[in-house]
């Protein structure tokens, strides 16, 4: 499946700010098209991103780029020289072009994308649950982050499809219940509700709500602490305090039994590993914590001992293959696997292929709210009918 051309195009993510998009043309006049997310503020352990480009059509990486990958003829050996070039070029272009020779491949195949990913992981397809954002904050806010970047709730239904009719009753009556309090509250880039409280006062309102829509035990809550953006010099900024990470983890070990915290990622800085490995000792047993930028989606970083799982973001690896050899590593290592949107979204979908095709335990795709979020909960909704599992699968180390 050689490449016998690439188009570049500079579009628009979910903030407006400018991305890159690839069409990939293969030697039977197969087309595939694919584009690269951004984050707000990148972990530390990413790979460079690149330069922001121009709106409209990108010709010098794009002759680049075909140059590169010209002689190669599998998924493989594409990402392979890929990756050579990404110092060069940045995740963006390199990203975009991997994922388009993805689906270029899968059409050339004549199988879905989700199919045609398995068939390169060696794994079995099923289908994720759901990470829903209902509010946002930290990096979010304005001025420096000192609250949790999100809090989720987390459906347990054992249905793809109830679990998205479910998040969507939650969000909506968490929106309402700020309504009432504050006003029509903002959106932030990823969909979550922004809202004048503190991350212990956003806790409260979303148990409070999954209490009144009668659905406790039926959701779960997630928090995404981003702790990386809540370090400095030596400590953590939670609201008015400043915390060493022993005082932290009292903080989130109370708030995940108060709670119900199912999903517990990014608790401490990517540096502090002595407090990832003492974390799980304090924490409810149901309780999982994940590695976002702790791992950056780097089969090299993954260990275990550090997390009960990982998030994968292709944009920090920037293949499709960099991906697929992260969830192959996290898998022998025995941890649980989310795959994760970013907060500069396009409307491109693969991560909902991606996540379907390994299996994955969970997918976190952002609020019910606008095009580049409702892509993916279309996506999953149409996946559910072509998948032969469609039950998710119980998280590792759950039972059945």
């Amino acid at each position: 499946m050689r490449v016998t051309g690439i188009r570049m195009r500079g579009i628009l993510d979910s903030r407006a700010a400018a991305t890159v998009e690839a069409e990939v043309t293969l030697a039977d006049g197969t087309r595939g098209r694919g584009s690269c997310p951004r984050a707000i503020a990148p972990g530390l352990r990413e790979r460079p991103i690149g330069g922001s480009p121009a709106l409209g059509p990108l010709p010098a990486p794009a002759a680049r780029l075909s140059a590169v990958v010209g002689p190669a003829d599998t998924q493989a050996e594409v990402d392979a020289r890929l990756a050579d070039d990404l110092p060069a070029v940045g995740v963006s272009a390199v990203l975009a072009v991997s994922v388009a020779y993805a689906r270029a491949g899968a059409r050339a195949t004549g199988v879905p994308l989700w199919r045609y990913l398995a068939d390169l992981a060696g794994t079995e397809p099923g289908m994720p649950r759901l990470l829903v954002n209902i509010f946002s904050g930290g990096i979010h806010d304005a001025g420096p982050a000192r609250g949790y970047q999100q809090v989720m709730a987390v459906p347990r239904t054992g249905s793809i499809v109830s679990d998205i009719e479910v998040a969507c009753r939650v969000w909506a009556a968490a929106a309402a219940a700020a309504r009432q309090c504050f006003g029509e509250p903002g959106l932030s880039a990823s969909s979550g509700l922004m809202v004048p409280l503190d991350s212990a006062e956003q806790l409260q309102l979303l148990t409070k709500v999954i209490a009144d829509t009668g659905l406790t035990g039926t959701v779960r809550v997630g928090v995404d602490v981003a702790a990386e953006h809540l370090y400095y010099r030596g400590a953590y900024r939670l609201g008015d305090r400043t915390l060493t990470a022993a005082a932290l983890a009292e903080v989130l070990c109370e708030q995940a039994s108060r709670h119900d915290i199912e999903y517990l990622e990014d608790p401490f800085d990517s540096g502090d590993e002595s407090s990832w490995r003492a974390l799980p000792q304090g924490l409810p047993a149901s309780t999982r914590v994940v590695g976002d930028d702790l791992f950056a989606t780097d089969a090299i970083r993954i260990e275990p001992g550090l997390a009960g799982a990982i998030l994968l973001k292709p944009s920090q690896i920037g293949t499709v293959s960099g991906v697929l050899a992260a969830a192959a590593r996290a898998h022998d290592a025995g941890l649980a696997i989310c795959v994760s949107h970013r907060s500069g979204e396009t409307d491109d979908t693969v991560i909902c292929d991606l996540a379907t095709a390994l299996g994955a335990d969970l997918i976190k795709v952002g609020g019910p709210r606008r095009g580049d979020r409702l892509a993916k909960y279309n996506q999953l909704l149409r996946l559910a009918e072509e998948v032969p599992t469609a039950t998710p699968a119980p998280t590792r180390g759950e039972a059945a």
